[in-house]
C-alpha cells in the first residue's frame, strides 16, 4: 500500500514538473518574442485536460492572450482577455490586454473605461501601475482634442457659460526671466491644485488641462504675464474664479509671489496678495496662498479638508526642485529623465507622496513605451514592474471601491473633470458631454457578442467631494 501511495505522488510530482517546464518554455519564448512558437506552447497547455475553448488553465489562456497581441492578432487577444476575465474578476493582465486590443482597433472611449478598472486591484498587484499610467495616457489624449475643439469653437460658436464653484490654477509666470526657474511655475500650480481639489464645495481644473491648452495655444511660458492670458483660459476652461500671478526669485534665495484671483465671468480681479520670504520657505507661502484664497470666497473649510491641505507638502526645497523639474520633463514626454528626478525628490524626502505618485506614472509611460511589455509578462508576473524600484510595503491591502488613495485621486479627478466643458457652445447645458457622448454602444466592436464585456466592479459608496473617487 505504501508503495502504491509513493508511487502516485511521485507520478504526481513528475506531472507536475513536466507542466512546470512547459510552461517554462512557453515562457522562454515568449520572453524572446518569438510569439508563433510561444502561442503553440500555451495552447498545447491549455489542451492538456480538455479543449483550449473550454480550458480553465488561467496562466496558459493568459500566455496565449499575450502572444496573439504580440503577433497582431487583436480580435483574439481581446477574446482571450474576456474569457479570463469571466473566469477570474480583475485579472489585471486580461485588463490591461483588453485595453491595449480597443486602443488597436481605435476603441479608445471604450479602452478609458476599461483602464478606469485600476481603481478596483491592489496597487501591489503586478500590473496595477501599467494599467493606471494606461488610463492617464488615455485621458491626456482625450484633454488634448478637447482642447483643439475648444480653440476652434472659440472662433465659430464664442465661450460657454462659466461654471460656478469652479477654479483653475494657471501657471505663475517667472518675472525674473532665469530659465533656471521656469520649472518652479509648474510645482508650485500642482501643489495649489492639488490642496484646492481637497474642498468639496470647488471643482478644480486639473493642471494637464492647462498645459494641453498652452500647447494647442503654442503659447510659451513668457506670455502667461500677459493680462488677457489668464481670463481667457478661464473662459475657455468655463472656470468662474482664476488662480494666477508671477514670483520673483533673487540670489536663488529670496522669493516674492504676488497672487492674483480673477472673477472670469465679469474680467475684474477679486483678490490681490504679495507674499515675501525665503525659497526654503516656498510651500509655506503656498500655503498661505490657498487659504488666503479660500478666505477671500468665503469658503469654510471643515477640519478634514484643513488637515489635508496641510499633509500635501514637503520639508525639502531640494525635493519640490527635483518635483518641478520632474513635472516639466514630464510634460514634454521624457519619461525617463522624469523619473530621474521624482526619484531624486524622494532621496531628498521619502514621504513626498506627490513625487512618489509620479515617480510611478513617469516610469510606467516609459515602459509601455518602450514596447516590450509582451515579451517581459513572464518577469512582470513573478517580480512586478518594479514602479520605478518603488515597491509598495509588505502586504498593501486592495483598495476599497472609493477609497480616497492619494495616488488614484488625481487621475480620478481629471477624468471627471473632462465633462466641464473645455467644448463651449450655447446650445449646451452641460458642457462637452452633448457633443462628445461616452457612450459604450457606438463605440463597440462589430466582433463583440451581446454580452458583458467585463464584469462590472462593484459600485463606489456615495460621496460628497467631487474631487474625491
Amino acid at each position: 500500500m505504501r508503495k502504491y501511495v509513493f508511487f502516485c505522488m511521485s507520478l504526481l510530482l513528475f506531472i507536475a514538473s513536466c507542466a512546470s517546464n512547459r510552461y517554462a518554455t512557453a515562457d522562454r519564448y515568449l520572453q524572446a518574442e518569438n510569439y508563433e512558437l510561444a502561442l503553440k506552447e500555451y495552447i498545447h497547455l491549455a489542451e492538456a485536460q480538455t479543449s483550449f475553448k473550454m480550458s480553465k488553465d488561467i496562466p496558459a489562456l493568459t500566455g496565449a492572450m499575450i502572444a496573439y497581441y504580440g503577433l497582431g492578432k487583436y480580435k483574439e487577444s481581446f477574446d482571450l482577455s474576456k474569457r479570463i476575465l469571466s473566469l477570474q474578476t480583475y485579472n489585471s493582465a486580461a485588463i490591461f490586454y483588453a485595453g491595449l486590443n480597443l486602443e488597436q482597433k481605435k476603441k479608445f472611449s471604450l479602452a478609458k473605461r476599461i483602464y478606469r478598472y485600476y481603481q478596483f486591484l491592489s496597487p501591489s498587484d503586478s500590473y496595477y501601475e501599467l494599467i493606471r499610467a494606461r488610463f492617464n495616457f488615455m485621458v491626456e489624449k482625450e484633454m488634448e482634442a478637447r482642447a483643439k475643439m475648444a480653440l476652434q469653437l472659440e472662433k465659430s460658436v464664442g465661450v460657454g457659460q462659466v461654471v460656478d464653484n469652479t477654479l483653475a490654477v494657471l501657471y505663475f509666470a517667472n518675472l525674473a526671466e532665469d530659465p533656471r526657474w521656469d520649472a518652479v511655475s509648474k510645482g508650485l500650480a500642482e501643489m495649489l491644485i492639488t490642496d484646492f481639489s481637497q474642498v468639496e464645495k470647488l471643482r478644480v481644473i486639473e493642471r494637464i488641462q492647462l498645459q494641453k491648452l498652452l500647447d494647442e495655444m503654442e503659447l510659451a511660458m513668457s506670455g502667461l504675464a500677459d493680462p488677457k492670458t489668464g481670463p481667457r483660459m478661464g473662459r475657455l476652461v468655463r472656470a468662474k474664479e482664476l488662480v494666477h500671478g508671477g514670483f520673483l526669485i533673487k540670489a536663488g534665495r529670496f522669493l516674492t509671489i504676488n497672487s492674483e484671483v480673477i472673477d472670469v465671468a465679469q474680467n475684474k480681479q477679486m483678490i490681490g496678495e504679495e507674499f515675501k520670504g525665503e525659497l526654503k520657505d516656498i510651500l509655506n507661502i503656498e500655503k498661505k496662498i490657498v487659504f488666503k484664497t479660500l478666505d477671500e470666497l468665503n469658503i469654510q473649510l471643515t477640519t478634514k479638508e484643513r488637515r489635508r491641505i496641510q499633509e500635501n507638502t514637503t520639508k525639502s526645497i531640494d525635493a519640490f526642485l527635483e518635483f518641478c523639474k520632474g513635472l516639466d520633463a514630464y510634460d514634454l514626454g521624457n519619461y525617463e529623465a522624469a523619473t530621474n528626478h521624482f526619484k531624486a525628490a524622494l532621496r531628498f524626502d521619502a514621504k513626498f507622496r506627490l513625487a512618489r505618485n509620479m515617480a510611478n506614472q513617469s516610469f510606467s509611460m516609459g515602459f509601455i513605451r518602450k514596447g516590450k511589455f509582451a515579451a517581459m509578462h513572464p518577469m512582470i508576473r513573478r517580480h512586478g514592474l518594479g514602479r520605478a524600484g518603488l515597491r509598495p510595503r509588505r502586504g498593501a491591502r486592495t483598495a476599497r471601491p472609493g477609497a480616497n488613495r492619494f495616488a488614484q485621486f488625481r487621475l480620478h479627478q481629471m477624468s471627471r473633470n473632462l465633462d466641464l466643458g473645455y467644448l463651449p457652445g450655447n446650445q449646451s447645458r452641460n458642457g462637452s458631454s452633448e457633443l462628445l457622448q461616452d457612450d459604450v454602444v457606438q463605440y463597440l466592436p462589430d466582433w463583440i457578442i451581446n454580452r458583458e464585456i467585463l464584469p462590472l466592479p462593484p459600485k463606489p459608496p456615495a460621496v460628497q467631494n467631487p474631487n474625491t473617487p
